[in-house]
């Protein structure tokens, strides 16, 4: 099963970025959810989707591009990143596939180009 994580509010604290989502979840399937490792984009929505993973499901982790002018102070000052729930769930992969996605959205046709635009403004990127 898949299940949905919307970041609304951001916070850095002790070089580390603090992604906090607008949902409740049960602490008891929380202490399951384990770091995904896989940054998607989805274009319609012009937000990022990093993966959680339990051991029975998948969760998606969305940024949608309000939340984007934090990702971009983490990537430039090399943060690290935490999604807080009912307890805090270290993501050491997220670093590396904000860099990965950043790295190919750019001037990339098949990212469409609403999402391309978004993404180099944001980040400044060309």
């Amino acid at each position: 099963m898949e299940h949905i994580l919307t970041v609304t509010e951001t916070k850095v604290k002790y070089q580390t970025l603090y992604l906090i989502p607008i949902e409740d979840w049960p602490e008891k399937e929380w202490a399951t959810l384990e770091d995904g490792g896989r940054m998607l984009a989805d274009s319609d929505a012009l937000a990022f989707v990093y993966t959680l993973e339990s051991p029975e499901s998948f969760v998606q982790l969305r940024m949608p591009k309000s939340i984007w002018p934090a990702l971009k102070e983490a990537y430039e000052q090399e943060l690290g990143v935490c999604v807080k729930g009912p307890d805090v769930l270290d993501l050491p992969l997220f670093p590396a596939e904000l860099a990965f996605i950043l790295d190919n959205v750019p001037g990339n046709g098949n990212y469409g180009s609403f999402m391309v635009e978004a993404v180099e403004e944001a980040f400044q990127l060309t």
